[in-house]
């Protein structure tokens, strides 16, 4: 609820200003953080519909203040649409991330989400099709140090919980479940009500089931 009120918000705020670099983003992340919700409640079908309309709008954008950050986020989300949509489509949007993460990257080598992101890319696809859990750990392990001490002129904020998530997540697979405990509860301090933490990741440890994503 608080998520569709924020995007109604953005919408009624790009209404007066259309193409405003800022409202696009956030209204793109406002569409992906509905498609999260969605498939939290296994709605497959409408979290590829926000998760898609995410992509048009970022693939709109171009603004090169804003390049980086629309970059990397266009290619997180296409990442997160092949756990949706199944692996049908991993053969398009598989490279198609890879190349946006990439450029993501080249531009802004050392903001924390574009971190996050190419880290949860390689710790999500197959060692066959490139992923690579180490390097994707590490990633995730530099994306946090990032989120510790942000950019004072950073235009987005957003991340540091999640990144806490899928690091404790890619601990988790690689056996370590001290560190993907300590990186769950760091996350439940930085959001105490992080439902996925508290009823998911962390009874998992319990149980010694590896959560899928989610």
């Amino acid at each position: 609820e608080i998520v569709t009120a924020q995007a109604a918000q953005i919408d009624h705020d790009l209404a007066a200003a259309p193409g405003d670099p800022a409202l696009t983003y956030f209204r793109a992340y406002a569409h992906f953080a509905e498609g999260c919700v969605a498939r939290a409640h296994k709605d497959k079908a409408g979290a590829a519909q926000h998760m898609e309309a995410a992509v048009k709008l970022l693939e709109q954008m171009n603004n090169p203040a804003w390049q980086a950050e629309a970059c990397g986020l266009q290619g997180y989300v296409l990442n997160q649409l092949i756990g949706v949509k199944g692996m049908e489509i991993a053969m398009e949007n598989g490279p198609k991330s890879a190349a946006l993460l990439a450029q993501a990257g080249g531009m802004a080598p050392d903001n924390p989400r574009i971190l996050f992101f190419r880290g949860v890319s390689l710790v999500t696809t197959p060692e066959q099709w490139g992923g690579d859990l180490a390097q994707g750990t590490k990633l995730l392990e530099q994306a946090e140090a990032a989120f510790e001490h942000p950019a004072k002129n950073a235009m987005v904020h957003w991340g540091h919980g999640e990144s806490l998530v899928w690091l404790g997540i890619a601990k988790q697979k690689a056996g370590d479940i001290g560190a993907a405990r300590a990186a769950w509860q760091k996350a439940l301090g930085l959001e105490l009500n992080y439902s996925w933490v508290k009823y998911v990741l962390l009874p998992s440890l319990e149980k010694g089931t590896e959560p899928s994503a989610k």
